[in-house]
């Protein structure tokens, strides 16, 4: 007995086959995207996750049979990401950087432990904190002293803070993120307890050398996800040049956290990776050049911008500094003109560098924002701009297809 009748299902089919083409249509040919959190993946990149890759299991242990070819692909992902980030190991298999988070708790820490993170308030990651993962795993959050008029925690008191409380683990790295951290400053002579980076953010101008090199820097795992300006499929990857460390983490993650690798994922990732090896310099030069210019210009566009006197900022974003209230007004406001934001608001170079943007295209894009904050134009108006705009930039660079 069927649960629904045949004209159900074709009126279902339609409707997903409609929605999903409409919202391809808006927000890859219509809309300006600045959330820091996306990218745009090439063809190639996208074609493997359609691959027959998608419906096959794999595991360590071998148990499954015909995977010949498909542990060669996760062997592969590998071997690109040490040569990427310059590293001795690599997993692939987390499913998501959150994932990348939860692992690093749960195969380092017991009930009871302390992990040191940037605070929530002012845009520490909220899965790693109290809100997330510490309650559930039962563990103790402590966090960073923080500057929030320089968006980057105070390193003398945060050394001085390991140094007294001692706490099992400390995790550099946050979701709003202008400015490298000063690991070795922050981390005081003697510190036991594990040294780990969230690049969740900037993996991509950490591959591209234009952020901070977290593994000399201090850091025994460095981890992430892999679709912000990394510009690869949703998912996330660990590395490390500590073979105990990482050899005590690995046993973890399979059969006890990540079960079955999604390896349509992996291959995807792989070739954006390769992507980032032949252009990530040139990729991660302009996105930072690129949040420089467009952070000046809303600045001299009155608009207001954190971090002015440390020079705005260091990498995909530009954070404006209205109050929450302000901020959810503003991010609906540019989105009636498809200008798409998060409600930080944190303006991300990423995706609009990839379509090919550059310094010029940045002061216009200041010119909308400012235009559409003080209502110097017609939505309608702000609205055509926006999409010659996006059609002008409708290509793809730094892409091997």
């Amino acid at each position: 007995m069927h649960l629904v009748n045949e004209t159900d299902v074709i009126y279902y089919v339609n409707k997903l086959r409609k929605t999903v083409r409409e919202h391809e249509n808006w927000r890859t040919k219509q809309t300006l995207n600045l959330i820091p959190s996306e990218n745009f993946a090439s063809p190639s990149t996208r074609s493997f996750l359609s691959s027959d890759l998608s419906n096959r299991y794999s595991a360590p242990d071998n148990f499954y049979r015909g995977t010949r070819l498909s542990d060669d692909v996760q062997e592969l992902a590998k071997e690109v990401a040490k040569k990427l980030y310059r590293c001795k190991y690599a997993n692939v298999r987390p499913l998501s950087g959150h994932t990348c988070s939860m692992i690093a708790f749960m195969s380092l820490l017991k009930p009871g432990d302390r992990v040191v993170t940037c605070p929530p308030k002012y845009g520490g990651y909220p899965g790693s904190s109290e809100e997330g993962l510490g309650p559930l795993l039962h563990l103790k959050n402590l966090y960073f002293p923080y500057d929030p008029e320089k968006m980057n925690i105070i390193s003398e008191e945060a050394s001085k803070l390991l140094l007294s409380e001692k706490p099992e683990m400390a995790v550099f790295g946050s979701s709003f993120i202008p400015f490298p951290y000063k690991i070795k400053e922050a981390t005081p002579q003697g510190y036991q307890g594990y040294n780990i980076y969230d690049g969740s953010h900037v993996m991509g101008l950490i591959a591209g050398g234009k952020f901070q090199d977290p593994l000399r820097e201090g850091s025994s795992i460095l981890m992430g996800s892999t679709h912000k300006s990394l510009f690869g499929p949703q998912g996330g990857i660990m590395l490390s040049n500590d073979h105990e460390l990482f050899s005590s983490v690995e046993e973890k993650i399979f059969p006890g956290i990540v079960d079955n690798v999604h390896l349509n994922r992996v291959a995807s990732l792989t070739f954006a990776m390769l992507e980032l090896l032949k252009f990530g310099k040139d990729y991660a030069s302009q996105v930072v050049r690129n949040s420089k210019e467009l952070a000046s210009a809303l600045n001299e566009l009155d608009t207001l911008v954190k971090c002015k006197e440390e020079g705005f900022t260091e990498s995909h974003q530009v954070l404006l500094g209205y109050d929450e209230l302000k901020s959810v007004k503003i991010a609906d406001l540019l989105e009636r003109i498809d200008v798409i934001t998060d409600v930080g608001i944190r303006l991300g170079t990423s995706e609009v560098t990839r379509r090919g943007m550059k310094e010029g295209e940045m002061e216009t894009i200041a010119h909308l924002i400012s235009d559409a904050i003080r209502g110097r134009a017609t939505r309608e108006n702000l609205k055509r701009k926006v999409h010659h705009l996006v059609k002008e930039f409708d290509g793809l660079e730094y892409s091997l297809a």
